[in-house]
């Protein structure tokens, strides 16, 4: 019996049934071109940690036996999943067997059956004495063997089956649909040796064939302006007084309930009507900041207006039916808030001594002020760049018409679900167990379910994106890589971060491709401005 079906997994194979792991991350820019870059099969078939490739062992020579296995190639089915159907003949087999041998002489180091040490303390494999196999098979465990003897065949096999697929599959999206027990069955012999050819299918996604609707020559597109002088203004005047705000000292209150203006410490939970708890809501010792929190289910505040500290209070509210979380849209849940602690602010005598404190650098309360409005203008500029690029970008993605690779949907799916637990946590909305109830399967599949045309659509950017690189011929310089390069190893080191250098390289050309596509759609779409949203007074 073979028990342990994951062990496989944390030795660098992808099991298709199992694999729930998240990808490694990667290089983000701003405008979601090129979000999480989907791995292309490179230049110079780079490949990374996770893929199928097994490492720990010596590839065989190009001469070797390995080249008499059996491939055969299916058509490319729905989300661009293509299968090979491998099948390994026993005298390969046989070579894996042996390989598995003497690594598991090594791993065992059984007394009496160890090579000499040399003077740096290693042992050189070769002068290695071989126990009986049913000693080496108890020592390391049948289950191990039967590891590395899988583990070594796809290493000496998969490199040789990619090679069918090598210019058109995307780069790591394969995955071994066979278990790792259907492939064990091949060394089903005594003390585990070959018995039949081993068989396995590996499924692989491939590039999609991109169709343009729309000539992307004459492209258009509008974007709502994120502001102007006059929002600027109001912004800043909104930014000065959150700094005063930080700058209030906190009384703690113990004669009245909590008061709009106040902060308080809350723990919140709520029930459907079948007093099932409702996932994501229950949240212990959070700070809520009446002044500055959005609190955007309506009627929240009014009921916890009036709770003293150690009070309790149960009731209902129900959600809009527009609420971004759609499992609990429309519906009517029972809330329970009790209120751990109670502040108010005593706000600071606003004069020129704490200019200094408003905004660093400034001397007067007036130049303090004006400083944060400059600020405030840049940071518009800012996102009115962002803004415009997801604009062209959206336009380029609505004219290309493809079918979404399978891995490139899942990859995408993950880094998002990931995304949004983060943001959460970092905001505050959440306690860590709260945001470790969340993240499962079925809260990602619930995730991605509600965000899906999203996800299609950052998607089908990265798509249009490289398609687009392609068609112009754009091209990337050795030179440029190489600056590249030197730039995000520099911020690496600087951060105490080791790196790949294959993955490096990979990344590099990612965003110097991303770079250049969006800089030619800025060149090209035609953009129209729209005044900004209506915003509210208060």
């Amino acid at each position: 019996m073979f028990a342990s079906e994951n062990a496989l997994l944390k030795r660098g194979f992808v099991v298709a049934a199992q694999n729930t792991s998240s990808s490694s991350s990667r290089r983000t820019n701003a405008v979601h071109v090129k979000r999480h870059p989907r791995r292309r099969q490179s230049r110079k078939n780079e490949r990374s940690s996770k893929t199928l490739v097994v490492t720990n062992m010596a590839k065989p020579p190009s001469n070797s036996a390995v080249s008499n296995i059996r491939v055969e190639k299916s058509e490319v089915k729905p989300g661009c999943v293509l299968e090979l159907s491998v099948a390994v003949p026993m005298d390969v087999l046989a070579i894996s067997y042996e390989n598995a041998i003497d690594e598991a002489v090594a791993q065992a180091e059984i007394p009496g059956f160890e090579a000499p040490k040399k003077k740096d303390g290693s042992r050189k494999k070769s002068d290695t004495k071989r126990p009986p196999m049913n000693m080496l098979l108890k020592a390391v465990g049948k289950d191990t063997f039967l590891q590395l003897c899988i583990e070594d065949t796809l290493q000496n096999t998969l490199p040789q089956a990619m090679q069918f697929v090598a210019k058109e599959a995307i780069q790591d999206s394969e995955t071994i649909a066979t278990t790792p027990r259907q492939l064990a069955e091949a060394f089903g012999g005594p003390e585990c040796t070959p018995s039949k050819e081993l068989e396995y299918v590996i499924k692989i996604c491939v590039q999609p064939t991109v169709q343009w609707t729309k000539n992307i020559d004459s492209l258009e597109a509008t974007y709502v302006s994120p502001g102007n002088d006059e929002t600027d203004k109001r912004d800043a005047e909104t930014l000065f007084e959150n700094r005063l705000r930080d700058l209030a000292t906190m009384r703690v209150i113990a004669d009245r309930g909590l008061e709009e203006g106040d902060v308080a410490v809350i723990d919140i939970n709520a029930m459907d009507t079948s007093g099932n708890s409702l996932p994501g809501i229950e949240t212990k010792d959070f700070r809520l900041d009446t002044a500055t929190t959005d609190l955007k289910l309506p009627g929240l505040m009014e009921q916890i207006v009036g709770i003293k500290t150690g009070e309790e209070k149960d009731f209902n509210l129900s959600f809009p039916e527009d609420w971004s979380v759609k499992s609990v849209a429309g519906k009517t849940a029972m809330f329970t808030v009790k209120v751990n602690e109670l502040f108010s602010r005593e706000m600071p005598t606003l004069s020129d001594d704490i200019a200094e404190d408003i905004f660093t650098g400034s001397k007067t309360v007036d130049e303090a002020k004006a400083q944060i409005l400059e600020a405030q203008k840049m940071s518009r500029e800012v996102e009115e760049k962002i803004v415009k690029d997801e604009a062209v970008l959206d336009a380029l993605a609505a004219a290309c018409s493809c079918e979404i690779p399978e891995s490139v949907l899942r990859e995408q799916s993950e880094n998002m679900f990931g995304e949004h637990l983060t943001q959460m946590q970092m905001e505050g909305k959440m306690s860590m167990k709260a945001i470790q109830a969340l993240a499962s399967e079925k809260n990602m599949n619930k995730f991605v379910t509600e965000r899906a045309e999203e996800i299609k659509l950052i998607c089908r950017r990265t798509i249009a994106c490289e398609a687009l690189f392609t068609e112009k011929n754009m091209v990337i310089t050795q030179g440029e890589l190489s600056d590249e390069l030197k730039n995000q190893v520099k911020d690496l080191e600087a951060q105490g971060i080791e790196y790949d250098e294959e993955r490096m390289i990979q990344n590099a050309r990612a965003a110097l491709e991303a770079a250049k596509t969006i800089q030619w759609l800025r060149d090209n779409v035609k953009l129209t401005e729209l005044p900004p949203l209506e915003r509210s007074s208060a």
